[in-house]
């Protein structure tokens, strides 16, 4: 049975393997640490971002954790995004259940009568809930799967004819897939919006996306991953990324991304449990650099 599933969910991969992108609810990455290393995701995950990144690292967490982060994409005063998520381990033979909230806002300034006033063009958010759990576990190699609703809120503010579009909601599946051979070598697919929801008056397709990637860790410390993503009517985007801890508790990244070519750096530390994260990224073209800060917070054994 649980053979059927990891080749259900393989094959429902590879089946969606090219998909549509659409203006509401795009990509930006959440996670500082992913951010630094060339925003690959899917196979080097901090359990408190799995939820939203790949529900299949939440069955390979074993400790609860809580992180958020900030960040003003490209550096536009006009626009703000942020993230607040965790991971909750229900026991071994449970996995473990994951919350996310991520929220993204467009703003202008309007000044009347000698007062200014922050008016809001855009707000995005996505409440999202996540399961995974391990289908297989032996001495060396373990396969996982996870599963995670989100559920999208878009508000819009009025238009130029003064009118307010109001609320919409939608729903997205996505579904994740986690495995690890012999402790070094990690194989992961993340699938966005199975479904296809759509959201708004005009039923627009949210994005929906396929990620795949695999990284490798020759010895404790040291990590490579490289990363496919794939959309209809883009070019296919390569992630690539290292991390490097050069003492204890203290790591540095570096990494690459095409379509727009980007180079990526960043830094983390992590001491009695809290962690501090940061990401850099260029803007590719003629945008502006991103900075992006996180803190993270685990308990219940020791962290590495």
């Amino acid at each position: 049975m649980r053979r059927r599933m990891t080749v259900l969910l393989i094959l429902t991969m590879l089946g969606l393997w090219a998909l549509p992108v659409q203006a509401f609810f795009e990509n930006v990455m959440v996670n500082p640490r992913a951010r630094a290393m060339g925003d690959a995701s899917v196979t080097v995950l901090d359990a408190p971002f799995a939820a939203y990144q790949n529900p299949a690292g939440l069955g390979l967490a074993r400790r609860g954790a809580i992180a958020t982060s900030y960040l003003k994409p490209y550096g536009l005063s006009f626009t703000d995004q942020g993230y607040l998520g965790g991971a909750i381990p229900l026991g071994e033979k449970a996995g473990t259940l994951g919350l996310g909230f991520r929220y993204f806002a467009v703003t202008y300034e309007s000044s009347f009568e000698g007062r200014t006033e922050k008016n809001k063009l855009l707000e995005e958010s996505t409440y999202t809930i996540s399961h995974g759990i391990g289908l297989f576990r032996d001495l060396h190699s373990t396969v996982d799967i996870g599963y995670g609703l989100n559920f999208y809120r878009l508000a819009q503010g009025t238009d130029v004819a003064g009118e307010d579009p109001g609320d919409g909601w939608a729903v997205g599946l996505d579904l994740g897939l986690l495995i690890t051979l012999h402790e070094r070598t990690t194989i992961g697919a993340m699938v966005k919006n199975v479904n296809n929801p759509q959201i708004g008056t005009e039923q627009e397709n949210l994005q929906q996306r396929v990620n795949g990637g695999i990284s490798y860790e020759p010895y404790r410390g040291v990590i490579t991953t490289f990363e496919l993503e794939s959309q209809l009517g883009e070019a296919v985007q390569y992630h690539g990324g290292v991390e490097m801890v050069i003492f204890r508790g203290f790591a540095l990244r570096a990494g690459v991304m095409t379509s727009p070519n980007k180079v990526t750096a960043g830094f983390g530390y992590i001491f009695k449990g809290v962690a501090l994260n940061y990401g850099y990224s260029t803007g590719g073209g003629v945008l502006d650099s991103s900075h992006q800060f996180g803190l993270n917070y685990y308990w219940g054994g020791e962290v590495q």
